[in-house]
């Protein structure tokens, strides 16, 4: 039996679409009841608390992900970088067999 495709959002990273530039301030990684699970380039996974998020959306046809935090929290995390949202381009990694 083939597999079949999922959507698969680990590694997906995520930039700040006001800023520009293409480093990737957290990888988004899976969520869970608790909140968003993002890892921090070159450290660890963390939970953001689901209280925090303002937005999290997939967009199926263009494949974008964007995650916006509470403004009032987002300043208050030295890793944003003064933003407060962050989007990424999720790619299915399934290949269609012939």
């Amino acid at each position: 039996m083939k597999s079949r495709p999922r959507i698969d959002l680990d590694g997906v990273p995520l930039v700040d679409p006001d800023r520009g530039g293409s480093n990737a301030l957290a990888i988004f990684r899976y969520r869970t009841r608790e909140g968003l699970i993002l890892l921090m380039p070159e450290s660890a996974d963390f939970t953001v608390p689901w209280e925090r998020v303002a937005e999290c959306a997939v967009d199926l046809v263009s494949g974008e992900v964007r995650v916006a935090f509470h403004a009032e929290w987002a300043k208050s995390q030295n890793w944003l970088r003064g933003g407060h949202r962050l989007v990424g381009e999720w790619t299915d990694r399934y290949l269609m067999g012939s």
